[in-house]
């Protein structure tokens, strides 16, 4: 099955589940690249679906066959029971508030991490970039792969927006195409690929007439205004996304 009509295969589950960002087709779709991703990459069957929030991601890997640990600081997740009852053989979840510098886990223990708008929210939580990007590489396989996907840009218009509105969500930290380079290289990764995307917002469609925001003509039409805008406007999108591989030899 091609990957956006998985991606719409699990939206209407997603959506009655409740996960936040599915509650419009627009606003899933922005996924659509990081499962194209997580699809061009895969090289084994073992996932850490790493700060896994409300386990959106973890359906999606799932769905693709994978086995599956989600890991968090918080105390639950939304949607893990119905995951370990769908999968209970492919999926755990292991939460521990104390693990915000260190991870629970045995070296070489996974073929794919994943991390999906986490990494830039670490030093809210008293950790540092550089420390988890060591711990992720510690817990890869030689030659597995990090990806790591909606990573703030810098440069972004959209945040350079937000930050003046009163409730609006800005990022407190942002970063550039030469922070992604030093930080996989001090943590032993080797960076294979990093791009912006995502110039136009998505998180208002959740609001509109569901006849717009769940329409996949829309979607469509959306995704290609998008694309095409982020190829013409590349420095000033919202985010980056960047994939990086642990060596298969650390010598």
């Amino acid at each position: 099955m091609k990957v956006a009509n998985r991606l719409r295969s699990t939206f209407d589950d997603l959506n009655t589940l409740g996960a936040n960002q599915f509650k419009s087709y627009i606003s899933g779709s922005q996924y659509i690249r990081a499962y194209d991703l997580v699809s061009k990459y895969q090289n084994g069957s073992s996932v850490l679906d790493w700060g896994t929030g409300e386990g959106h991601f973890s359906m999606y890997l799932l769905r693709s066959g994978l086995e599956v640990t989600a890991f968090t600081v918080e105390d639950s997740c939304k949607l893990s029971p119905h995951f370990e009852n769908e999968y209970p053989e492919r999926y755990r979840l292991v939460s521990d508030p104390e693990c915000v510098k260190g991870l629970p886990f045995d070296d070489s223990a996974f073929d794919m991490v994943t991390s999906i708008g986490v990494l830039e929210h670490v030093r809210e939580t008293g950790g540092e970039e550089a420390d988890s990007l060591r711990e992720i590489q510690r817990v890869l396989k030689p030659g597995g792969i990090f990806l790591c996907y909606h990573f703030p840009n810098k440069y972004s218009w959209i945040e350079a927006i937000t930050k003046h509105i009163e409730g609006k969500h800005n990022h407190t930290y942002k970063y550039t195409r030469t922070d992604i380079e030093q930080l996989t290289r001090n943590a032993n990764l080797d960076l294979v690929e990093a791009k912006r995307y995502g110039l136009l917002p998505r998180l208002m469609f959740r609001f509109v007439p569901s006849f717009i925001g769940n329409s996949t003509s829309a979607a469509k039409a959306f995704n290609a205004l998008d694309s095409v805008g982020s190829r013409l406007l590349s420095p000033i999108c919202q985010n980056y996304y960047f994939i990086a591989r642990k060596p298969l030899s650390t010598e």
